[in-house]
């Protein structure tokens, strides 16, 4: 009877042991390590895998409508006039590249390479380029590149700006003779070949503009806070030349894509810390100030000319000269983006502040086909960017 007493009494302690031993090397470690996990996310020392997934994607900005079109500083974006593509000239080499609309799926267009790129205008059709080179500060080179032929012309020497004329194989351009110190605008064929002078002016540099459903041409002087400014304008088949403004400081022009009126950014006064924008109808006429503070260069028209698409600049210092100092890169600003109805001046945001993640000085911008998205040069880091709205 005894020894059956002490075998079930060591049984019972047997058990007793086991289960003290699974509570405090199982339960018990298990509960710690959970109860420690929660107070180390608390801390913000460790988060659990989908908390971590979730705040990378929003520290990543995808959560943003506006996303990087190319993975390095590209010159000349432009959409392919079918709509579907996007083209570019990489900064780093000048090569001629092909993209979807997403920047993605990237094709070598033309293993040509171009160095010292500064200006790249399209033609209409988007098969033909003049470009701006600068080999050596304060030297300028021009070169006719046609894509479909592969073909390449260097223009003659001192000319500084450029244009296509409308939607014609021809270009204007402003030239310098260093011999007769003459100024003009002419205009030859897109190789050069069978020039001819259309006007004579008197100012240094000068910006050339054909509106792409006008038969005329548009200059004056390239934008300066200190420089008065007489805009002209011409049939670039020859004619008198028209003044349709003047007086207004630090001038730059946005032509509407039927050539009707203009979209016009000007110095508030001279040497002026602010930039206002307005639009003028082709003869200079009924001149309308939207009380905008922005470039014409941050500006897009809409395919039908109603509306412009707009990056409006902020935290620009109240001492800056403008546009001087904003073109010289001596300020950054941080661009919000806007609808404008040209006729009445209402505006809307194409997206809210809090969405844009990450600063942008977007110049040069350009609508997609079905004008949901706009895409544009970010001054900062030269890289295409899209916005989706």
């Amino acid at each position: 009877m005894t020894k059956k007493i002490f075998a079930i009494s060591t049984l019972l302690l047997v058990v007793v042991i086991a289960a003290i031993f699974v509570y405090n090397f199982a339960f018990k470690k298990s509960s710690s390590s959970k109860s420690g996990g929660q107070k180390t996310s608390q801390e913000g020392k460790v988060v659990t895998q989908s908390n971590q997934s979730s705040q990378v994607k929003n520290d990543s900005g995808d959560t943003s409508p506006i996303t990087a079109a190319s993975d390095e500083a590209v010159f000349g974006a432009a959409l392919s006039a079918d709509g579907n593509y996007l083209y570019y000239f990489l900064k780093s080499n000048g090569q001629l590249n092909q993209t979807d609309l997403s920047g993605k799926l990237e094709k070598v267009i033309s293993t040509e390479t171009f160095f010292n790129l500064k200006k790249v205008i399209w033609n209409k059709p988007k098969n033909k380029v003049v470009l701006k080179l600068e080999p050596a500060p304060g030297k300028t080179k021009f070169l006719y590149f046609d894509i479909s032929e592969k073909k390449i012309f260097t223009l003659k020497e001192n000319l500084d700006s450029a244009t296509w004329c409308g939607t014609d194989d021809k270009i204007a351009y402003k030239y310098f003779d260093p011999k007769t110190k003459k100024r003009t605008v002419s205009v030859s064929d897109s190789d050069g070949k069978n020039w001819r002078d259309l006007a004579s002016f008197d100012y240094y540099g000068v910006e050339i503009s054909s509106g792409p459903g006008s038969s005329n041409i548009s200059f004056w002087p390239s934008p300066n806070a200190y420089t008065a400014t007489s805009v002209n304008t011409m049939p670039f088949s020859g004619g008198d030349k028209k003044e349709i403004l003047r007086d207004k400081y630090g001038v730059d022009l946005l032509w509407s894509p039927d050539g009707t009126r203009a979209a016009v950014s000007f110095s508030d006064q001279k040497g002026g810390h602010k930039m206002e924008l307005a639009i003028t109808n082709s003869q200079g006429g009924q001149f309308q100030n939207l009380m905008w503070a922005t470039f014409s260069s941050k500006c897009t028209w809409s395919a039908d000319s109603r509306f412009l698409f707009c990056a409006l600049p902020g935290n620009i210092p109240d001492s800056a000269i403008l546009p001087n100092d904003w073109q010289e890169g001596k300020v950054s600003p941080s661009d919000t983006f806007w609808k404008i109805e040209a006729s009445s001046g209402k505006k809307e945001r194409l997206v809210e502040t809090e969405k844009i993640v990450d600063s942008y000085d977007a110049i040069n911008p350009f609508l997609s086909k079905d004008e949901k998205t706009l895409f544009f040069t970010n001054k900062s880091d030269g890289k295409l960017y899209r916005l989706n709205f």
